[in-house]
């Protein structure tokens, strides 16, 4: 548990942190989370099955969750074949960074 000391200082601490107040602070935060493109809105054109998903939306992001897979996995695969395990640590940690992404997606959509 907190000592009371360490509430004042969290209450201190989060009186200035209240987020950006500028619209273009506002405008660069909106992109903080943005990686890799493949959480951007799809549309709400598709089929929707009984569960209330969208089907085409759905298979849409798995095909490009996938195609970026497959990319980041031939990049590793090159450079690692070429010698070149410089760049390899970077290729790495944005496949993990996908393979997170597609685990919380999973996560969202069994729970809807």
């Amino acid at each position: 548990m907190a000592t009371e000391k360490q509430i004042a200082a969290n209450r201190r601490n989060a009186a200035s942190s209240t987020g950006p107040r500028t619209a273009s602070g506002k405008a660069r935060s909106r992109m903080n989370a943005l990686r890799h493109g493949l959480a951007a809105a799809l549309g709400n054109q598709g089929a929707m099955s009984e569960a209330g998903l969208d089907l085409e939306a759905l298979s849409e992001r798995v095909s490009r969750i996938e195609a970026e897979r497959v990319k980041l996995t031939f990049e590793i695969e090159t450079q690692l074949w070429e010698g070149d395990g410089k760049g390899v640590d970077h290729l790495v940690r944005r496949l993990d960074v996908l393979e997170r992404y597609a685990k919380r997606s999973a996560s969202a959509l069994r729970k809807k």
